[in-house]
């Protein structure tokens, strides 16, 4: 059964959107990209600590401290757009919905055993239909508003909820119950598509951000210069600086397999 259901989940019907049906070489050059763009970002954050650390050795006649205010508003601007941090995955993103999916259909079966002795309790809480992500979301937060009190409930209501939480409570689900639903829709997203969604802003966002990475190289590489002048006798400084403003590189070499053992000759008697 979970096996199907993964199925299921991972295979939903395309999505409208032509941005959702890439091609895996575009993915591929996208998230190349995208983890060009954390590198550099992580290059920016660590010139911006040291420059800010040694401003005193930035001689007041350069441009120097005029370089760390446009490097600083640069880098607030990609982390804004969240060019600092890594998309979720479609299979970390999957991981959570069937997680998700899973608590759902556990407390469906306690509703329907509990029906036995309020009928109708099961109509409250049924089984998700499993057809795709959105059909868990949409169950998910069914669920959660019958379960989680808000500003709007009086005290009959407030009540009748608290008391729909303590069947699960009592048929082994952990009172923190809602709690631990509203976390969870968070994490994974409130709408059908977000991945979808999320996309087609990464690609509305993607020149802006190139342009930003590449205004910040070359404040970087400015701030560079003064330092290389200013620590031109103090190697160990100097030394500091290049490794924080060094941009690390992804390898690109996969582990090679072993060699094959090279078969015995067989040897005469």
């Amino acid at each position: 059964m979970t096996g199907a259901r993964s199925w299921r989940i991972q295979t939903a019907r395309p999505s409208k959107h032509p941005a959702s049906r890439l091609s895996q070489p575009k993915f591929k050059q996208n998230r190349i990209i995208e983890n060009k763009v954390i590198r550099e970002c992580a290059s920016f954050d660590h010139s911006l600590v040291f420059a800010k650390a040694n401003g005193a050795d930035i001689p007041p006649t350069s441009k120097g401290a005029g370089y760390v205010a446009t490097l600083g508003n640069i880098y607030t601007q990609l982390v804004n757009a969240g060019a600092t941090q890594k998309p979720l995955s479609v299979s970390a993103q999957n991981a959570l919905i069937l997680a998700l999916d899973q608590k759902l259909d556990n407390m469906a079966a306690t509703a329907k055993a509990y029906a036995s002795i309020e009928p109708g309790f099961d109509d409250l809480f049924p089984r998700c239909a499993h057809l795709n992500p959105g059909e868990v979301m949409r169950t998910a937060n069914a669920f959660l508003a019958k379960l989680a009190p808000v500003t709007d409930d009086d005290a009959a209501a407030t009540a009748a909820k608290a008391a729909r939480v303590q069947v699960f409570v009592d048929h082994g689900t952990p009172d923190t119950l809602v709690a631990d639903l509203q976390p969870d829709l968070e994490n994974i997203g409130t709408a059908t598509g977000t991945r979808e969604q999320s996309r087609e802003q990464g690609v509305l966002s993607t020149e802006q951000i190139s342009q930003l990475v590449v205004q910040g190289q070359v404040q970087r590489d400015l701030l560079g210069a003064i330092f290389r002048t200013v620590y031109s006798h103090r190697p160990d400084k100097l030394a500091v600086w290049v490794s924080a403003s060094h941009v690390e590189h992804a390898s690109h070499h996969a582990a090679k397999p072993a060699p094959a053992p090279t078969p015995a000759t067989a040897t005469g008697s």
